[in-house]
């Protein structure tokens, strides 16, 4: 007896494989204590100060850091974190925001998408492979939830203006919010945000159907919605570029505009964890291009629903920027990644404008589950394995006193990391790690890189830094005794290998001559790795856990 074959719908199966995929997609974030990336720890510190001094006008930070009063285009991110650390402790309060970057990055793409064409969801898959790219990995949490707030006021716009002679106050003040929202996660995204916006609605425009005579007034109402909506940030911007514009950073050597092409195509700006994982890209970079192709297809053959030029464009810019801009521009740095993530999504927007048989939808959707799948299984180990890094790495802080003061030095990269399969790591990944043990602990943190570039909430007052020349390996330690000065560091704690060069650089030569004369080892990590000393004054007793 044959048993007959159950035909699920499309659309069921669809949406419950983009719900597996979300799912999966969170383990990374909520399978560990801590996600590991650069600069992360440093935002959860300086999030964590900010709620403290913003609640206690007697905080003990308030002596040696002030508020960042200046309207800078990079503060999302620490005001969620200090939301949430309200009410949340420490590591539940970065879980909280980082869940809200990836599972908000594939609904925004399903959002966009379906607000061209309902049947055009499926293709939110994807973009589950572009969630935990190299940019994420840095840290760059303003930047990711940026991508994810400005694909919204791109499909809010498509949803509720798009087209409309006479938008509403209430429209055009939710796109407001949103692209006020943009601005203050990342400015390169709220650029994106205007490039967008404003060639979709010349597309707009120019396609929509009406007398010559209404054409002024579409003009007037579609275009003076969108323009109201960047009016009160527009000044912001100007004021950023004026005060940060000269500001010059040092960035790699061009490699060519043939090995940026190649890297645009190979899905580069997800790199992370070695050579191992470029198959992965490479699969994901292959279903995107076919999805591009047909697409292509299609609007030659002009049997698309919606027309795709402005998408076409805006990704094309994109791209050329990725190939000519330099990698650290205006005051920023790692610029080129984060632009090439936003060409991926210019491509996933524009996939959205043509209708798809039944054969390639569920070949796209069974190809897009397969490779997301798979690049998080490579990933989730390579995570795993770091894990055991980070733990000792935190393992110093039951040597530490809560309410001290601690300066963290690293003396080296420490890749090839121990327990690790693939040692060749693209990015520093414990850079910042000592902000977990400053919020865990209750310290002052000398090492808040934030607070020295002028570009986030908090910034040092003159004199009270103890560390200075933050790009350096390790930075300068300062341990001068002066009237005024900020306190001398109860803990230094050093990571990274030992010294095994002929010439050891001046910082270090400087810090382990100081270390020697006012403190004492305290702890010592299974690998050694990380050293803990503490100052002379300081009694020994009691500081084991």
């Amino acid at each position: 007896m044959q048993i007959p074959l159950i035909k699920w719908p499309f659309r069921y199966v669809e949406r419950s494989l983009f719900l597996l995929l979300l799912g999966l997609h969170l383990l990374p974030i909520w399978a560990f204590r801590y996600f590991t990336s650069t600069d992360g720890p440093a935002h959860l510190y300086n999030a964590w100060v900010l709620k403290t001094m913003l609640l206690d006008p007697q905080s003990k930070f308030r002596t040696l850091l002030a508020f960042n009063l200046n309207p800078e285009p990079n503060y999302l991110s620490h005001a969620l974190l200090a939301a949430c650390l309200t009410v949340l402790p420490p590591w539940l309060a970065e879980k909280a925001v980082l869940t809200l970057y990836v599972a908000g990055l594939p609904l925004a793409v399903r959002y966009l998408l379906r607000s061209w064409q309902p049947a055009a969801g499926f293709l939110a898959v994807l973009a589950f492979p572009l969630i935990y790219s190299v940019v994420l990995q840095w840290g760059f949490y303003n930047f990711c939830l940026s991508m994810v707030v400005l694909l919204l006021a791109v499909g809010y716009w498509k949803r509720h203006l798009a087209g409309v002679v006479r938008p509403g106050a209430r429209h055009v003040a939710g796109l407001m919010g949103l692209v006020t929202l943009v601005y203050l996660a990342h400015p390169l995204a709220y650029l994106t945000a205007g490039l967008l916006l404003g060639l979709l609605t010349i597309e707009q425009l120019i396609t929509q159907p009406g007398r010559s005579s209404s054409w002024l007034a579409r003009l007037a109402s579609q275009a003076g919605s969108v323009a109201l909506a960047f009016l009160p940030t527009l000044p912001l911007l100007a004021w950023y570029f004026w005060r940060k514009g000269g500001e010059g950073n040092s960035a790699a050597a061009p490699l060519g505009i043939v090995r940026y092409a190649t890297d645009l195509l190979e899905l580069e700006p997800l790199r992370y964890m070695g050579p191992a994982e470029r198959p992965y890209r490479v699969l994901v970079a292959g279903l995107l291009l076919l999805a591009l192709g047909y697409a292509a297809w299609r609007h030659w053959r002009g049997r698309a629903v919606a027309p795709a030029w402005a998408w076409a464009a805006g990704a094309g810019l994109l791209a050329v920027g990725y190939l000519v801009v330099p990698d650290a521009l205006a005051g920023g740095s790692i610029i080129r990644p984060r632009l090439g993530l936003l060409c991926y999504l210019a491509v996933l927007g524009g996939l959205g404008t043509v209708p798809y048989g039944p054969a390639l939808r569920q070949a796209l959707l069974v190809g897009g589950v397969a490779a997301a799948a798979a690049l998080l299984g490579f990933r989730f180990g390579r995570y795993r394995a770091l894990q055991a890094n980070l733990n000792e790495y935190r393992s110093a802080a039951a040597y530490i006193r809560p309410g001290s003061t601690l300066a963290p030095l690293q003396f080296a990269h420490t890749s090839p990391m121990p327990g690790s399969h693939e040692p060749a790591c693209y990015i520093d990944a414990f850079g910042h790690t000592a902000g977990y043990l400053a919020v865990e602990r209750n310290l002052i943190d000398y090492e808040n890189y934030e607070a020295q570039t002028g570009y986030f909430p908090l910034i040092w007052r003159p004199g009270r830094e103890r560390l200075s020349q933050r790009d350096s390996l390790p930075q300068r330690l300062d341990l001068t005794a002066r009237p005024g000065g900020p306190p001398v560091p109860d803990y230094v704690l050093v990571w990274g290998e030992a010294d095994t060069t002929a010439r050891p650089s001046p910082n270090r030569r400087r810090a382990l001559a100081q270390i020697d004369s006012f403190y004492r080892p305290v702890f010592r990590s299974r690998t050694g790795l990380a050293r803990l000393y503490v100052h002379r004054r300081l009694p020994v007793a009691g500081l084991t856990p």
